[in-house]
């Protein structure tokens, strides 16, 4: 089944319900499904009368849009296969990109458009197209306003390639992930499982896979007027005022999207009433953001969602399930409770044997005990483009393929998967084993500390700590309840360096960079 079926689908049903909200806050488009089609299907001629064909790889360096889904739609129909580039990674990792692929198409922003001509290899990319009026030696998208639209679509089975992405690179060299048809449709069949947007229901999107899942439910996507790149600077009043505009009943988003959010309304005093439902996933979900939430958007709903990119999602818990019980685990070390494992996912905590594993078929941890997560399931990505990263991230085992996360936790007594951390941020010494968000996640709710990271460093345990603007920390009061976390050092910085995708993940190799040089406000030993 060829996915843009289901677009169509939803056109058929609902012609005039509006699939996108997006542009300039106050100044927003509508795009009903019906617009969609059309002008997916008008550029699916243009396409084609470039020469494309079924198989045929088209780079795409679009921002989040209807004029993206309406190009990704207009791919499928004819069995093309887009590969997203991210402008943000430069021209060196852009070149390998385009070699990873074989790529028959372009279609950018006219910056991009800029950027494909510094960049060889994109350079060489036969037909280019551009989201605007003209550029040097690329065709305006808009030329599909003029042609018929075209009929059909190209015929699709699971395997046949849909979309090719590549992971950032932040653990790593990036690895290239085909999507096929196939799987995106169980990844859509889980999403509507359990995020459920109902039809003509408009609904905070911000995360490009469950846009495309809301597209097949009928629901409408508001796209916010800010810069997705970069949540944890984004304009948290504008977009507040974007979702009471349109009166969203539901949203997904990064933590460090929703932190700004709810940190605005607590500061002016405000209330979002509109939202009846809210999944945050994408990164680490602290205690202290779930009780932000539930202040600023009393009447929603709150559901941690944990996945990775490969296998969206994973588990999921709603905040009612996290009550006084859990959050005194989490503060006394039990990590992060991400609740239980979906049904369509099989899920195990292997023991983690170091550097060197032993040959054989990897052991399980013992019940209760941590370990690292390791999944399967029809919407687990199994492999990554020319098997580049399968000898780290895939596993054989009983029988079928899984993917390693990376991440360490534990299975609770009653099923419930608690997060510690990833695998290579344990501390391991003398005073035995210890994950940094054991430490990390009591200290989320503390008013005066916005952000920390507990790691080994220069053979010390080390507690890192990005005060609140104005705020005061008393160093002693604070490590009272950590006795048992034996910290050596308390450091406190101006800012904590963070992952570039969701700004929400403590970048590690960059924090031991700001170690090393000295790169703090103050440091305070701690004498046992």
């Amino acid at each position: 089944m060829n996915l843009v079926e289901l677009l169509d689908q939803a056109a058929r049903a609902a012609p005039g319900t509006p699939a996108f909200i997006d542009g300039p806050a106050g100044r927003e488009r509508i795009t009903t499904y019906a617009d969609l089609e059309t002008r997916s299907r008008r550029l699916a001629t243009l396409f084609a009368g470039a020469g494309l064909r079924a198989g045929d790889g088209v780079a795409i360096m679009l921002p989040m849009s209807a004029a993206l889904y309406a190009v990704i739609a207009a791919a499928w129909r004819l069995g093309l296969v887009p590969v997203f580039m991210d402008p943000a990674a430069g021209g060196k990792r852009l070149a390998e990109y385009a070699r990873r692929y074989p790529l028959r198409a372009f279609v950018g922003t006219p910056a991009a458009c800029l950027l494909r001509l510094a960049t060889r290899a994109l350079r060489e990319v036969p037909a280019a197209f551009v989201a605007g009026p003209c550029f040097p030696g690329a065709r305006s998208l808009r030329a599909a306003r003029r042609l018929p639209p075209h009929a059909g679509f190209h015929p699709c089975t699971d395997d046949t390639p849909a979309m090719v992405a590549f992971t950032s690179g932040s653990t790593g060299r990036p690895k290239g992930m085909l999507r096929t048809h196939g799987l995106l449709r169980a990844t859509h069949a889980v999403l509507s499982a359990h995020v459920r947007p109902g039809r003509g229901e408009v609904a905070l999107a911000t995360l490009p896979v469950f846009t495309l899942s809301n597209l097949a439910c009928g629901a409408t996507s508001l796209i916010p007027d800010v810069d997705l790149r970069r949540p944890g600077a984004a304009d948290p009043g504008r977009l507040a005022g974007q979702l009471e505009r349109w009166q969203a009943r539901s949203a997904v988003a990064s933590p460090a999207l929703l932190e700004r959010v709810a940190d605005y309304c607590l500061r002016h005093g405000h209330r979002i009433d509109c939202l009846r439902e809210i999944f945050v996933g994408g990164a680490p979900v602290f205690p202290g953001l779930l009780e932000k939430l539930r202040r600023a958007a009393p009447r929603a709903g709150v559901r941690v969602l944990y996945g990775s990119t490969e296998a969206e999602p994973i588990a999921l818990v709603p905040d009612v399930e996290v009550g006084e019980a859990e959050m005194a685990q989490m503060v006394r070390g039990g990590g992060l409770l991400v609740g239980r494992p979906i049904p369509e996912i099989e899920l195990r905590i292997l023991r983690e044997t170091g550097a060197a594993s032993p040959p054989g078929e990897p052991e399980e941890a013992a019940p209760g005990q941590p370990g690292e997560i390791v999944v399967a399931g029809p919407h687990v990505v199994p492999g990554y483009l020319g098997g580049e990263g399968d000898g780290e991230t895939k596993l054989a085992m009983a029988g079928r393929m899984w993917h390693r996360t990376g991440d360490a936790g534990r299975i609770d007594g009653q099923g419930r998967l608690w997060l510690l951390g990833r695998c290579s941020a344990r501390i391991e010494d003398s005073r035995g084993i210890l994950y940094p968000y054991a430490v990390e996640a009591g200290l989320s709710r503390h008013p005066g500390i916005a952000r920390s990271a507990f790691l080994s460093h220069g053979g010390e345990r080390l507690l890192v700590l990005e005060p609140r603007r104005g705020a005061a920390v008393d160093v002693p009061d604070l490590l009272g309840p950590l006795a048992w976390a034996s910290v050596e050092a308390v450091v406190l910085v101006r800012r904590l360096p963070v992952d570039a995708r969701h700004n929400a993940k403590v970048d590690y190799p960059a924090l031991r960079r700001v170690l090393d040089r000295g790169g703090w406000l103050r440091r305070v030993e701690i004498r046992g």
